[in-house]
């Protein structure tokens, strides 16, 4: 445990030392949260019409953002603090990560202090939530992708990939318990933490490990062999763009990341351009589609700038992203 403790600071004080000789970047802010009021918002999805969906983590809230800026709270999900001591084996109520499917209902990944509420909810459109998943007592379900009817949920404790039917028909099953994603595990540091799927591969940041794991689906959507797609960095959530580059965050190491298709990474953004705490990424769509925005924590239990800045930050990277479901 020392050794990779070793492995993934010194991997992350490369990052930090490449990202000084890094000019400053075109951010744009587009949104500022309240930390005060424990809005940490910590995953972001858009539905084709260019909303943005993101979830605070702290308080359970989903926040949907028009394209004009408007704010409204889409529902709120039972993470319940109230709860104490709490039942969850990751000892804090947290919302982690959403996915939206083509009908622009939301899923997302709910670790509450009541074991009756740990799993993933669905949110209708309208606001509507109900409780799609129940999940072991044992996991905390954190990043979670759909594709083609199915949710795939990282199990940042139980180092493990569930799968589950987004019409809710069948229960949730474990896709894959591959060695790639078990937990060392470190202190303040997820296992499995974002998910994201790009050409019909699943792939899995391992924050711990300090790499990222690509499972192919498939022809009767089982899991294939685990690779490692990239190591020696410790990403939270991604997004890929078209050409198969992918866009990191490293929350609370404060950069912004691209890994190319062959493995290369270079440090786009860093605390100079505005981050506080970045935990996720996803493109815009449409005219949009070349911004990559941002979500930017700040959570209290992390050091980071005085005073705290959660924000949603907008970059563009220039090449589209790819399409969302």
């Amino acid at each position: 445990m020392r050794k990779l403790s070793s492995i993934l600071l010194a991997s992350c004080a490369a990052l930090i030392l490449a990202a000084a000789s890094v000019s400053a970047a075109d951010v744009q802010t587009v949104a500022l949260f309240n930390p005060a009021a424990f809005e940490t918002p910590e995953s972001i999805q858009f539905d084709r019409h260019g909303n943005a969906y993101i979830s605070m983590a702290l308080t359970g809230e989903i926040r949907k953002i028009a394209p004009d800026g408007t704010q409204t709270t889409l529902a709120f999900l039972p993470v319940r603090p109230d709860v104490q001591p709490c039942q969850n084996g990751f000892g804090l109520p947290i919302m982690g990560a959403i996915a939206l499917d083509q009908q622009g209902n939301v899923y997302a990944s709910v670790t509450s202090c009541s074991l009756a509420d740990l799993g993933v909810w669905k949110v209708s459109p309208d606001g509507a939530i109900s409780l799609l998943a129940q999940l072991p007592a044992d996991a905390a379900p954190n990043g979670i992708a759909y594709h083609a009817g199915q949710l795939y949920v990282a199990d940042t404790l139980g180092g493990r990939v569930f799968r589950i039917a987004a019409d809710g028909r069948t229960p949730p099953q474990i896709w894959t318990d591959s060695p790639l994603l078990t937990p060392v595990p470190l202190p303040l540091t997820p296992g499995p933490n974002g998910i994201q799927i790009f050409r019909n591969e699943v792939y899995v940041s391992v924050s711990d490990r300090a790499h990222v794991v690509a499972f192919p689906i498939r022809g009767k959507g089982t899991a294939g062999e685990g690779r490692i797609h990239v190591s020696g960095i410790g990403l939270d959530d991604f997004a890929f763009d078209v050409q198969g580059n992918l866009y990191g965050t490293t929350d609370p190491f404060n950069t912004v990341v691209r890994v190319t298709p062959d493995g290369q990474i270079e440090v786009l953004l860093t605390a100079a351009d505005g981050l506080d705490g970045p935990t996720a990424a996803a493109f815009g769509v449409r005219n949009d589609s070349k911004n990559l925005y941002i979500t930017n924590a700040a959570f209290p239990f992390f050091p980071g700038p005085t005073p705290r800045r959660p924000s949603l930050l907008r970059f563009d990277v220039g090449i589209p992203g790819k399409p969302r479901p």
